[in-house]
């Protein structure tokens, strides 16, 4: 093992073991990144995968004074149309939405300057400032967020003129889902969103369905930036050159291929960046990307797994594994999101309770992120990741192979020694009886999954712990729609799933995985009716405190009663060039390229 993952495992232990009541296991960057750096923009993922032959944007092409980053390969940088890590990169760069994170994680001011939830928690006003602007000059106002967010929300024009044709929609669009008018716009029966109102200028009133308190959190997401009603009268060059009020504009329009070049824009309302510009270089191979850092083309980068020890050879690791800098230019720590079996509490093995402990005993989380995930991955203790809140951890993640054995072990005793049916006689009262002998336990299993990636190695891991456990695992890889067809059927014992929550909040995250029925990644083969309880009250719990305090009864329930297995949390590594005195990662694995600076 090396240096920085042996560091690593201890940091982990060490929160496991020791950690500090109500406290949230983040660092003040603010004094490793400097007073310039007080305010700092939630930035998008840097993603890993691509292409090869090295830069894609001209690295060698940009002035000395713009920070080269590398990003995955670019698909859309339009907030309609983007699907994926590397073009949150540019949205997070291009747009600031209404509340942002600051360097701590905390939500603060973005566009907005203060936002006031009723007491309902149904609806929230947004103040704006008077002066902010678009990078075209063109005023912010609040009719610019009602447009960007029901362009998000109707399907995206296809040029069919078909009738039956089937509508497609952006993926953010759902982060808007309790917005009332939602299902009306997305159908088509509407042409606003009547949850919307802009009573003047500097005031943008959003009315949910539903008690959210956290929605404030969802407007943080870079996709919900508003955009100026004037650039997307010509979609097909917004596509391309998109305009927003962020604190880097465009420099050119994108060419597919290539890599998006950032200017610093002085008039974004959170503050001028400190770099003069950024070229995002699109290359998701990440060998290929570091071999052009160590070749002085690139100044922030993933660290191949395969490249670890030369990493470390050449940088020292950041004590916060956040912040990087002069003397600590490596950054490696645990993200937001998490890997996981979902179990059918309904029917099958999984239906009972002690089954459900059985297995989630039984998987080794730590021999999974150091052989299967390369420390790409940290044992999940709980479902939610140290880096958005403290939770208390749940014992039943605990590595206890003998543990496990015995559950299922008692549990075939118990089965076996079932009695006959009350009044069907016995031979010791010297009747007859043709009722036949108790069944066997049956611990026959069905673990889904979709097909690529790391999923079939996942898989084989947790299926050798499960079989040391006495359970027998048929594993299927599918196409994502039968996956989902699958999942949304209940056709299946246990599947694996991943989530990547686009709020870093402890109420998004617990609600996205706890919830009853919910279509993305909530729990659709469970329902316990005192946890749905308990998330109700929080949700409706406007006091912050009282919300949290909540959500972890709400946690520590569903630790007990198991309708998921946490397997990791996604970790990063990434490292940057001697030219950097300053860049910093959040919570999610993400650059902030508002708060880097060179040298």
């Amino acid at each position: 093992m090396s240096v920085l993952a042996r560091s690593f495992r201890l940091e982990w232990m060490q929160y496991a073991t020791a950690r500090k009541p109500g406290g949230l296991l983040m660092i003040d960057r603010r004094t490793l990144c400097g007073a310039a750096m007080g305010i700092a923009a939630m930035s998008a993922l840097s993603a890993c995968g691509g292409q090869e032959g090295g830069s894609q944007g001209g690295a060698e092409t940009v002035p000395a004074s713009w920070l080269k980053c590398r990003v995955g390969k670019l698909s859309e940088i339009d907030p309609l149309l983007v699907q994926d890590r590397a073009g949150l990169q540019v949205l997070s760069a291009v747009f600031t939405p209404l509340m942002r994170f600051d360097a701590n994680g905390e939500l603060v001011p973005g566009a907005a300057l203060s936002c006031a939830v009723s007491d309902d928690a149904c609806t929230f006003t947004f103040k704006l400032p008077e002066h902010a602007v678009f990078h075209n000059g063109e005023r912010v106002t609040a009719s610019s967020f009602k447009i960007a967010w029901e362009r998000l929300v109707r399907a995206i024009p296809s040029g069919e003129s078909a009738s039956d044709a089937e509508p497609v929609f952006g993926r953010w669009g759902s982060l808007l889902r309790l917005v009332d008018g939602y299902a009306a716009l997305r159908a088509g029966r509407a042409s606003e969103m009547v949850g919307l109102r802009c009573p003047d200028d500097a005031t943008f009133v959003v009315t949910l369905t539903q008690p959210c308190p956290y929605f404030d959190h969802v407007t943080a997401h870079p996709a919900l930036g508003h955009v100026p009603a004037t650039e997307l009268a010509n979609p097909e060059a917004f596509c391309l050159k998109p305009v927003g009020n962020g604190p880097f504009a465009l420099k050119y329009p994108w060419e597919r291929g290539r890599g998006v070049m950032l200017v610093s824009f002085a008039d974004c309302v959170i503050g001028a960046p400190l770099v003069a510009g950024v070229l995002l270089d699109p290359m998701a191979d990440t060998v290929a990307a570091y071999k052009q850092f160590r070749a002085g083309n690139i100044d922030i980068t993933d660290v191949p797994v395969d490249q670890l020890s030369d990493a470390e050879d050449i940088a020292t690791p950041a004590p916060d594994g956040l912040s990087m800098a002069v003397d600590a230019r490596l950054a490696h720590g645990v993200e937001g999101g998490l890997l996981y079996l979902s179990l059918n509490c309904v029917s099958g093995v999984f239906s009972r309770p002690e089954m459900r402990r059985a297995a989630c005993l039984s998987v080794d989380r730590e021999a999974l992120c150091r052989k299967v995930l390369k420390f790409s991955g940290e044992p999940a203790l709980g479902p939610i990741s140290p880096r958005v809140a403290e939770i208390q951890p749940w014992d039943a993640c605990t590595y206890d192979p003998e543990g496990s054995l015995q559950l299922v072990e008692a549990a075939k005793l118990a089965a076996l020694q079932n009695d006959p049916v009350e009044g069907e006689g016995s031979a010791e009262d010297g009747t007859e009886t043709d009722a036949p002998l108790p069944d066997p336990l049956d611990l026959d299993i069905d673990l889904i999954y979709r097909k690529g990636g790391t999923g079939a190695r996942v898989v084989a891991h947790v299926v050798r712990d499960l079989e040391a456990a006495g359970f027998s695992v048929k594993t299927e890889a599918l196409d994502t729609d039968d996956f989902v067809k699958r999942y949304r059927a209940a056709e299946f014992d246990c599947a694996l799933r991943t989530l990547e929550p686009p709020v870093p909040a402890l109420e998004a995250i617990a609600d996205e995985l706890l919830t009853y029925d919910r279509s993305s990644a909530g729990i659709s083969v469970y329902r316990d009716e005192q946890l749905d309880h308990v998330l109700a009250e929080a949700r409706r719990a406007i006091d912050v405190a009282t919300r949290r305090a909540l959500i972890q009864d709400a946690l520590s329930m569903a630790g007990e009663s198991l309708p998921l297995i946490p397997l990791a949390h996604p970790a990063y590594t990434k490292i940057a060039s001697d030219r950097v005195a300053a860049s910093a990662v959040d919570a999610f694995g993400k650059i902030d390229l508002f708060a880097s600076e060179l040298v």
